[in-house]
């Protein structure tokens, strides 16, 4: 039976729902005898090919059916799965006409196979257009998600284009840790008073120690157990210049922030302790590390190739000619320190212990002084190096190439301590992860190597990128867009997560947490079951220089009674006599100059 559907878009179909794909507004209505469900307003980028029910399907599904012919569509847009469901009838199924040779019992069939069918789609296309792991499908690989947040942009004219973490040593948090039989209550110094104010290191530790004093008037045995964790933030920018930083281990936003102009491109940021470079087309900004607020702005002399590298210092940026710019962290006006290297530096920089280390297009990487100006060496190779060079603390620097080797060598001397051979184009940085190092090749082979020795340990196919580690499991991508699970000392392959919908996988070689996200602005952050805290490889908190000293002048011992003074010396020569009289005391009438 043919019927004349109206799509009040931009053009007529017929002969049931055909143009759901090509209409930008698609608006179904009921006409004559067809049972059809209504949907405005759909802007579907990509249609489903339809599934149609008909003759061969008939002996399968009885003869509830009739002469039915059945219709799936499924139109998928950017944010929701929309289902449309067509029948056409030889008799309306809302009228008072029977299906001819029909009964009850055949029609109440019909209607519930429709409502299976509607409860089978639904789910699945619910997961399709989710850009969030379940927490049911995390617990299957003994996972569970920590936060998730919404980065703050248009996403109508932006997407994320960088997400970077970093991991400080000089701010961190004080966890206490109140252990009794009745269970374990945490305390840290962010935790909000009843007027909303954080309790601070002191009222925190007051918190914990009242607790205790509770428990034991009610005795009940309690302790306390106190660690100091580092602050760790990631770092979100946009390819419209949005600058957002978000709390690594709880999601919260702590300050957002448009640097530049939405026409120009924005690079990947670099961070330290106190600042936080961003270079927007051929502007650098610099903003404070605690507020988002722009501590200084200015023009780069060339054109940048990557995103800046950060030391307690200086701000390195690359340009395209082959050129580095390095300013001061605290004065912008001061004129750069510059130094020509032979290629284009299209790749972000890496600070690695007091050397600052940058490749070029020509098969070259330099290495120069991070808090000062100067070259201390360069590296050449026979191909192009496009992967950021990997800091291995504590004074080593591994480094890939397209020539198919990994090298590592002395961070200060520069020396060539050994090379590794994979046979295959290098074009992803290597993964350090405590005396293991993670190498992914352009044809997806993974090889885990001895950071000591350069051997390998085992291999792995069909491998596009490690994401993280734990103490236990290395999470990788794998070749089909999975997120897969090894064992971290044998390589066996323990699982495979789907994470087809998240284009957005920060590769975190500092800390255990997984952070996965949707270039639509969606961010997850995942740990292990039990990891309540997370484990710090690359990064962490130091001992502060005013900590240091305070600690020495306190364990050193209380000086003694200052002894009498000594005599002071006759300007005569005639000396002093000696305490106790241990010596005879000299003749007032000598010779002063000594002659007998």
């Amino acid at each position: 039976m043919r019927s004349s559907v109206k799509d009040h878009g931009r053009r007529s179909v017929s002969d049931g729902p055909g143009g759901v794909h090509d209409s930008q507004t698609v608006r179904w209505k009921r006409v004559r005898r067809d049972a059809i469900v209504e949907r405005r307003g759909c802007r579907s980028k990509q249609a489903i090919p339809k599934y149609r029910f008909s003759s061969e399907f008939r002996p399968a599904i009885g003869s509830a059916l009739g002469d039915a012919r059945f219709f799936v569509y499924l139109a998928e847009s950017e944010t929701i799965m929309d289902k449309y469901v067509y029948f056409s009838l030889p008799h309306d199924l809302s009228g008072d006409t029977m299906l001819p040779g029909t009964t009850m019992l055949q029609r109440c069939l019909l209607l519930g196979f429709c409502f299976v069918l509607g409860t089978i789609v639904s789910p699945v296309t619910a997961q399709r257009g989710s850009s969030l792991i379940s927490p049911t499908e995390a617990n299957r690989f003994g996972l569970e998600r920590i936060w998730f947040t919404r980065v703050q942009f248009d996403r109508a004219r932006g997407r994320i284009a960088h997400v970077r973490q970093h991991v400080s040593s000089k701010h961190g948090y004080t966890v206490h840790e109140v252990l009794s039989a009745r269970g374990r209550t945490v305390i840290t110094d962010r935790d909000l008073d009843r007027f909303g104010v954080p309790l601070g290191k002191e009222g925190a530790e007051k918190q914990a120690n009242r607790l205790v004093q509770q428990l034991t008037r009610s005795g009940i045995d309690a302790e306390i157990k106190t660690q100091v964790l580092p602050e760790i933030t990631i770092y979100v920018v946009s390819d419209s210049g949005v600058v957002q930083a978000i709390d690594g281990e709880t999601g919260r936003t702590r300050w957002s922030r448009l640097v530049g102009s939405a026409r120009f491109p924005t690079d990947a940021p670099g961070s330290n302790d106190d600042f936080v470079a961003i270079v927007n087309g051929t502007n650098l900004y610099v903003l404070d590390q605690a507020t988002g607020s722009i501590a200084w702005r200015r023009q780069t002399r060339g054109a940048p190739g990557a995103g800046p590298a950060v030391s307690d210092e200086l701000v390195f940026v690359p340009m395209i000619g082959g050129t580095i710019e390095a300013y001061s962290t605290s004065d912008g006006r001061q004129p750069p320190w510059v130094f020509q290297s032979r290629g284009r530096a299209v790749v972000q920089p890496a600070v690695a212990g007091t050397g600052v280390a940058w490749p070029t297009d020509q098969g070259d990487l330099y290495v120069a002084e991070a808090n000062l100006t100067g070259i201390r060496y360069r590296l050449e190779t026979s191909r192009p190096i496009v992967a950021r060079p990997t800091p291995l603390p504590p004074s080593r620097i591994a480094v890939v190439s397209t020539d198919g080797y990994v090298y590592c060598i002395h961070e200060s001397s520069g020396s060539l301590l050994w090379r590794f051979s994979t046979g295959e184009p290098i074009s992803k940085p290597a993964v350090a992860v405590e005396d293991a190092l993670f190498v992914v090749t352009d044809d997806d082979n993974l090889f885990r190597l001895s950071t000591e020795t350069g051997f390998e340990q085992w291999w792995a196919p069909r491998v596009r990128e490690v994401v993280t580690a734990s103490k236990n499991r290395l999470y990788c991508l794998g070749d089909t867009g999975r997120l897969i699970i090894f064992d971290l000392k044998t390589g066996g392959r323990l699982g495979m997560l789907s994470t087809d919908q998240l284009d957005i996988r920060m590769v975190n070689y500092q800390t255990d947490r997984i952070f996965l996200g949707s270039s639509t602005g969606m961010i997850q952050c995942l740990r292990e079951v039990g990891a309540e805290w997370p484990t710090i490889r690359a990064g962490g908190l130091e001992e502060r220089p005013e900590k240091e000293k305070d600690t020495a002048a306190e364990d050193e011992p209380a000086p003694a009674d200052e002894p009498a003074p000594a005599a002071t010396p006759d300007p005569f020569g005639t000396g002093a006599p000696a305490a106790g009289g241990a010596e005879s005391p000299v003749d007032p009438f000598a010779d002063p100059f000594g002659s007998s």
